[in-house]
């Protein structure tokens, strides 16, 4: 996945498919609340199904190796 592709994304309800190791592998849905550009790349803030309100999960954008609307 590219950052432009990541970026589209935001404010969409998602589920990001994660690579092995990854926080939340092998996936996470949720709203992508956010990115960050880092020094060691893109960080992407996800607001994860369920979880209560305010809390979220940082992923740096490398771990995401696919994106799909949740439905």
């Amino acid at each position: 996945m590219t950052r432009e592709e990541i970026r589209r994304h935001v404010g969409q309800r998602v589920t990001l498919k994660l690579a092995p190791g990854a926080p939340g592998a092998p996936g996470l849905t949720g709203r992508i609340e956010g990115v960050l550009d880092a020094a060691d790349g893109m960080v992407v803030t996800v607001a994860p199904d369920g979880a209560a309100p305010g809390v979220t999960r940082t992923i740096h954008y490398h771990y995401i190796q696919e994106i799909s609307p949740a439905g």
